[in-house]
């Protein structure tokens, strides 16, 4: 059986930064506040957050078969202008590795993956990324609604291979906890747009919707102090 660790040791080798393992399952949690937040409007223009929402709450229906969500982390050091390819690279790197390792082990890499069907996923699929990184114990969203790793900060790009096959999961895993801001609301008197609020962020007055380039709720989080 193939274990967190392992996948782990594989996926570093490889280059991602960080990696961890969640088991399929329906977000409900996540899915309850992802309607309120889009009924509310505050997802402004991105309409399409208003469709397959069956999918993007249940990756299993995405990924007919689907047991374990591998998410990786590839800091903006090493991902270069192209993080799509750069993180998608990997991931058909990593998926070939563990072919290899189950096959090795004398197991079936035929039932690794559903081959009928995209699973490997980097900002390009109704898959709610950041959350999948949180129950992988890869970090927490912080008061900037963006994915922080206790080590790597902010700045790093999720991406997700989905198996069809359990995994054995770290022993005694925690979640990273969701309180690692503490009392720190910097990013939140420091946006410009006042776009970001304790429980929520609202597009309408985020400057990086509009014009694609904000980078100021990162610059002034402490976890990326030594990263700028």
């Amino acid at each position: 059986m193939l274990t967190e660790a392992s996948i782990r040791t594989l996926a570093l080798g490889l280059g991602f930064d960080a990696c961890g393992t969640a088991r399929a399952c329906r977000l409900d949690s996540d899915a309850l506040f992802m309607d309120g937040w889009v009924d509310s409007g505050c997802a402004g223009g991105m309409t399409y957050l208003e469709r397959n929402r069956s999918l993007r709450y249940d990756i299993r229906e995405l990924v007919p078969g689907a047991e374990t969500v591998v998410v990786c982390l590839l800091s903006y050091a090493k991902s270069g202008r192209d993080y799509h390819r750069a993180v998608k690279s990997l991931l058909y790197r990593l998926q070939a590795a563990l072919e290899e390792f189950v096959q090795a082990q004398g197991g079936d890499t035929a039932a690794l993956v559903n081959r009928e069907t995209q699973h490997i996923f980097c900002d390009s699929a109704p898959v709610l990324e950041r959350r999948w990184a949180v129950r992988a114990g890869l970090g927490f969203i912080g008061r900037n609604h963006q994915l922080i790793n206790p080590q790597f900060g902010s700045l790093v790009h999720p991406g997700e291979l989905v198996l069809n096959v359990g995994v054995e999961e770290d022993a005694g895993k925690k979640a990273v906890s969701e309180s690692g801001c503490g009392d720190c609301r910097r990013c939140i008197d420091a946006c410009p747009g006042k776009a970001l609020g304790r429980d929520e962020w609202d597009a309408r007055r985020c400057i990086a919707y509009e014009t694609h380039y904000c980078m100021v709720c990162q610059k002034c989080c402490p976890y990326n102090e030594t990263l700028f």
